[in-house]
């Protein structure tokens, strides 16, 4: 199998029955994307954080080639799954940019700060990574996950361009793992007009990403402990995972909603309505986000509260049941640090009381949501941000009538 340096997919059309063409002698070959020389170097983890696990930095350099005279495509979308093959299924990426949003001005510096994260830096000489000005809106998909895709949208007429794109990834995978099969796969739209007789199409491919070996010393890219997550930049953007049981529609359709609030003020959102397509292994899923996410958004409702307090029989509900096994064992052997993590919420049609008694309802802070807007979620955010409502003020002088001694207490 090619290392990720000769790998290439075939874009091609098909007719409307979904009937594949043959590339010859009828010529329906419109272009490729094609990998370039991929990057990866290894880096130490923060003391303390991702034991078992070596952590690559990785630069993917990624080209769309079109035949001439084709129309851009309207979007297009790259994605890499790392847990293809016989692999277990440990790897995760922890970060990847560009995250979302359209960089049309200026190019961006990124370094990696002590939790593994892109935060910005306001020096581009010391950057670990620059992302080049684009018009396109760029959307990542995956972080917390085993798998990474980006989504390049055209804010205009004129499409995607053709051309060569980088992005890059903080990616974990075991300790000692020599190299990491890859699965790879493209999607995209042409605009062949209201009357076309054919439709894209792709074939996925696989290839081998050679890993720095861990016996090795890291390489050139080390984390930042000055580039903490909550800089002033505004472009920190907290990971969340949200655990909730679905005891209705209705508390199902408000999580979500309370979801794409939280996205839309900042909010790096991860939940199980979204990422439902295809089969997949829950427990994996969510014990993977859980442990690289950071913070753990708890939903009160009544069914949450008797599985996290062991007042639920039978075997209902086994996604909030492994949820629910896992944050409680985290509290319990790491209590400082998830204490802070850890985040009960309750949207307006719940009650405080159907927060688990495991999660202390009352004796530690929870965050009652009145309205679903961003007033009502604005304590949560601060939580997230650390970013307290008031300040403390500078320390001043005592008056000097407080530094005599009064009358008749001379000694």
């Amino acid at each position: 199998m090619d290392s990720q340096n000769h790998v290439r997919i075939d874009l091609t059309v098909a007719d409307e029955g979904g009937r594949r063409m043959e590339s010859a002698p009828n010529g329906v070959s419109i272009g490729a994307v094609g990998l370039r020389n991929w990057q990866v170097d290894r880096i130490d983890a923060p003391a303390g954080m991702f034991d078992g696990y070596d952590v690559h930095f990785i630069k993917v350099n990624y080209e769309l080639e079109l035949e001439l005279g084709l129309p851009w495509p309207t979007w297009f979308e790259i994605a890499f799954d790392f847990t293809s093959g016989e692999e277990e299924e440990r790897v995760v990426v922890v970060d990847a940019i560009p995250r979302f949003g359209t960089y049309a001005e200026t190019p961006k510096a990124y370094v990696l700060n002590q939790f593994l994260n892109f935060v910005p830096s306001a020096d581009s000489a010391s950057a670990h990574a620059l992302l080049p000005a684009t018009t396109d809106r760029v959307d990542v998909f995956g972080i917390g996950g085993s798998g990474v895709r980006w989504r390049h949208v055209s804010l205009d007429e004129t499409g995607v361009r053709p051309g060569s794109y980088a992005a890059w990834v903080v990616l974990l995978t075991p300790t000692g793992q020599a190299e990491q099969r890859v699965g790879f796969s493209v999607r995209y739209d042409l605009p062949f007009g209201p009357g076309a007789e054919y439709r894209p199409t792709q074939s996925p491919n696989e290839f081998l990403l050679r890993l720095a070996p861990s016996t090795e010393a890291p390489g050139v890219v080390t984390p930042s402990l000055s580039a903490s997550a909550d800089e002033s930049k505004g472009e920190y953007h907290p990971s969340v995972f949200i655990c909730y049981a679905h005891d209705s529609p209705l508390h199902k359709e408000s999580a979500r909603q309370f979801g794409n609030l939280l996205v839309r003020n900042g909010i790096d959102v991860h939940m199980d309505q979204w990422d439902a397509a295809g089969r997949k292994d829950w427990a994996v899923w969510a014990l993977r986000l859980i442990n690289a996410v950071d913070f753990v958004v708890v939903l009160a409702s009544p069914i949450c509260r008797k599985v996290f307090d062991g007042q639920s029989e039978g075997s209902d509900n086994p996604g909030i049941r492994s949820e629910s096994k896992v944050i409680k064992e985290k509290l319990h052997v790491l209590y400082d640090e998830w204490m802070a993590k850890v985040l009960p919420v309750v949207l307006p049609h719940e009650l405080v009381d159907n927060i688990p008694e495991a999660l202390q309802p009352w004796t530690a802070d929870h965050y009652d949501i009145k309205q679903m807007n961003r007033e009502g979620i604005d304590e949560l955010l601060r939580a997230m941000t650390r970013v307290p409502r008031h300040t403390r003020p500078p320390l001043g002088e005592l008056p000097p009538s407080v530094l005599k001694p009064l009358s008749g207490t001379e000694s």
